[in-house]
């Protein structure tokens, strides 16, 4: 099965994880989690409180490992949602 990379968080997901456009139809571009009926869960959601969630997500949650999460934010600014935000 193929992982997509979600333009949002960074992290990997497959196919039965995808975000779902307004007319109910699957987003390639990004997770579940992220995007939700043709816009982001989180609107208030930062690159920075990103940053912060990943490292708790590996710290204290044990969801990824901590090298897993410093790549996933290295790779954070040049993700479609974060890449314009520092333009």
């Amino acid at each position: 099965m193929k992982h997509l990379i979600c333009q949002s968080c960074g992290l990997p997901f497959s196919g039965k994880f995808m975000g779902t456009n307004r007319n109910n139809t699957k987003n390639d571009e990004y997770c579940l989690s992220c995007f939700d009926n043709g816009e982001f869960v989180d609107h208030s959601l930062t690159m920075h409180s990103l940053e912060v969630k990943l490292v708790e997500m590996a710290e204290v949650h044990n969801e990824i490992t901590l090298e897993e999460a410093q790549s996933v934010i290295k790779n954070l600014p040049y993700l479609k949602r974060w890449h314009m935000s520092i333009m």
